[in-house]
């Protein structure tokens, strides 16, 4: 992110990492060669929400008090749509997007299970993918479990399972989709985790991370950017929709190799720089300007108003 600002800098776009804002102006730190420099009363012209909400609610409904009428990416709406993994999926549901059924009464989990064979318990309104786990019809099964929030329960959700690549416990996808100045969508990035033990693929579970143009047919990457785009289209139809900066799209692929969508987050975070810790020469470059994009949209904006 420095490496970014600094970039953005240069452009004449300052880039303030702060939550302390009165009037209009803030305080916090801007990048330097090397450092980040405490600063005060810098003017805000808008702002890019990235804090940690669901970790500190009280803190973060102050922020928002502070902020006034300034335009704000990663509009509440949307983030809290996309929070909701349930009200999600309905919502692309409608806009004709085929997702694996979800059931969330937990008296009819066991039901489900005998119908599907397999699914995955995952929690309402988790991040990062904490809390998730497969389960198969016959085993112990719970209502609620920890999301998000390290020690805080919540509803869990039960999403039918879809077979994975033959020789493989599972494949997933993340397509990180960034706005343009002008509000046109970028697709940035596809990278593609996959283990042979590990259904959830979790990179910090051991998943193998890797980008997706390397292993899927060129049939399937078109059906991915066809989906990303959308599940973009629909997400950017909600209250202040023209505010959502960039979104992370994942789907698993298939025992045929096909793309099947599960889950859109509102704040995407660390593929590509998993890819640009593995190979830097290739990707570093693409991680800095993935980092800064937002920020020039924001800017396109804010100079709009």
């Amino acid at each position: 992110m420095g490496r970014a600002a600094l970039k953005l800098l240069d452009e004449g776009i300052t880039v303030l990492v702060g939550d302390s804002f009165q009037a209009g102006r803030g305080d916090g730190f801007v990048a330097a060669p090397g450092r980040w420099l405490p600063v005060h009363g810098v003017p805000i012209q808008a702002v890019h929400d990235r804090f940690p909400s669901q970790t500190w609610p009280q803190h973060y409904r102050a922020v928002l008090a502070q902020l006034g009428h300034l335009p704000m990416g990663n509009p509440t709406a949307a983030t809290l749509l996309c929070r909701d993994k349930l009200r999600s999926q309905r919502l692309l549901e409608r806009w004709g997007l085929a997702m694996p059924q979800v059931e969330q009464d937990f008296t009819r989990f066991r039901e489900r299970l005998s119908q599907w064979g397999a699914g995955f318990l995952k929690p309402r309104f988790g991040a990062l993918g904490r809390g998730i786990s497969r389960v198969e019809h016959g085993r112990q099964l719970h209502a609620r479990g920890e999301g998000a929030v390290k020690g805080v329960e919540e509803p869990m959700l039960l999403q039918r399972a879809v077979p994975p690549p033959r020789g493989w416990a599972g494949w997933s996808v993340r397509m990180l989709m960034q706005r343009l100045p002008g509000g046109a969508w970028m697709r940035v990035s596809r990278v593609l985790r996959r283990s042979r033990t590990d259904p959830v693929v979790n990179v910090a579970r051991g998943a193998e991370v890797l980008s997706a143009s390397s292993e899927l047919s060129v049939g399937t990457l078109d059906a991915l950017d066809r989906l990303s785009h959308r599940v973009c289209d629909a997400v950017a139809n909600v209250s202040s929709g023209h505010l959502v900066l960039e979104l992370g799209v994942d789907a698993v692929i298939d025992v045929d190799g096909q793309p099947v969508l599960i889950e859109v987050n509102s704040r995407p975070r660390g593929r590509l720089e998993a890819l640009a810790a593995l190979d830097p020469s290739r990707y570093q470059a693409a991680h800095i300007e993935a980092c800064a994009r937002p920020f020039r949209y924001l800017a396109h904006i804010a100079r709009s108003l």
